[in-house]
């Protein structure tokens, strides 16, 4: 019985298929060039703004594919598939994964919330745009060292993946099957900081973050990133960006945030 049913399922796709492109040779209509594809995401790849605005904006034959026969879900469809692509694209450009697949997690979610059609596009853009940005930061700053250092991006990893917590570079070292001085010696020749500074910055940003787009409190956050109290948080916080966590907070988060 689940072989016929399989069978039925395979059948009616290549049916549809073949009279898809029937229709689409008898109407030429043809979807949107692959090389423009190939320039977007190519642009994201690299961190090339402009490039990436000259390639959205290019006149060409032909349109979106049909993924689906409803208007705005066929634009939520491929509002993931464009996510998707722009992701995968600055992944290659260095991008760490983890940061990359949760932004296309939080891009996705607020299509699927979407009910109009401007809104996706706009949302679309936004993505495409905040990859690429991110990748260019990454291209200046000089710190596009993937092929070479494999053990630098691992690195990152953890810190990414144990940023609440804690974060020993001894245990770090370990878990990566490396010894603690040479993991720090590296980190340093090719980041120009030590691997507690970048540690210490990561959780800073983790900390504006908290304070602009939540209503966590202090102490909550403190506990949150792994620091011993509200009273520690808020001294390295004052030497790092020269703001207490109020005047950040009051300066900073959004309206919807605030209690």
């Amino acid at each position: 019985m689940k072989n016929r049913i399989f069978s039925s399922v395979e059948d009616s796709i290549q049916e549809y298929f073949s009279r898809l492109i029937f229709e689409n040779e008898e109407l030429e209509k043809v979807h949107n060039p692959h090389d423009q594809e190939l320039r977007e995401f190519g642009s994201i790849e690299s961190g090339d703004v402009e490039r990436l605005e000259k390639s959205r904006s290019e006149d060409y034959v032909g349109e979106l594919g049909t993924l689906s026969k409803d208007p705005l879900r066929n634009m939520q469809y491929m509002g993931v598939v464009v996510i998707t692509l722009a992701s995968r694209a600055a992944i290659r450009g260095g991008l760490l994964p983890e940061i990359a697949l949760s932004l296309s997690d939080v891009y996705i979610q607020k299509i699927d919330e979407c009910r109009d059609i401007p809104t996706i596009y706009h949302i679309l853009h936004l993505a495409e745009l905040q990859y690429t940005k991110m990748v260019k930061e990454l291209h200046e700053q000089g710190k596009q060292n993937k092929e070479k250092n494999p053990h630098i991006n691992k690195c990152k990893d953890y810190i990414f993946a144990h940023l609440h917590e804690k974060i020993v570079v001894r245990d770090m070292a370990e878990a990566l099957n490396l010894n603690a001085n040479y993991l720090s010696e590296l980190f340093h020749k090719y980041e120009g900081i030590s691997i507690t500074s970048y540690i210490q910055n990561q959780k800073i940003n983790a900390v504006k973050n908290l304070l602009t787009y939540s209503q966590y409190s202090y102490i909550e956050i403190a506990t949150y990133l792994g620091y011993s109290s509200q009273s520690h948080l808020g001294k390295i916080f004052k030497e790092k960006t020269g703001y207490t966590l109020r005047q950040y907070r009051n300066q900073c988060s959004k309206k919807e945030f605030r209690k």
